[in-house]
């Protein structure tokens, strides 16, 4: 039978073998790669629509 480790001093519960605050991290960092995504997402289709209604000039988004 295994035994439970003890919480950390802080009174926090190890994630495997990491502090919670490395797993929270990992977290926030996958949901922020997945929000800048999305905003990408939306910025190429904005400038999709815009060049169909204006076409010419400077393209930013295909610069990049």
């Amino acid at each position: 039978m295994l035994d439970s480790r003890d919480p950390l001093p802080d009174g926090y519960d190890r994630v495997g073998p990491f502090h919670p605050y490395v797993a929270w991290a990992a977290v926030v960092l996958v949901d922020l790669i997945g929000l800048m995504l999305i905003l990408a997402v939306i910025a190429m289709i904005g400038d999709s629509i815009e060049d169909a209604l204006w076409p010419g000039g400077f393209d930013a988004i295909r610069a990049l």
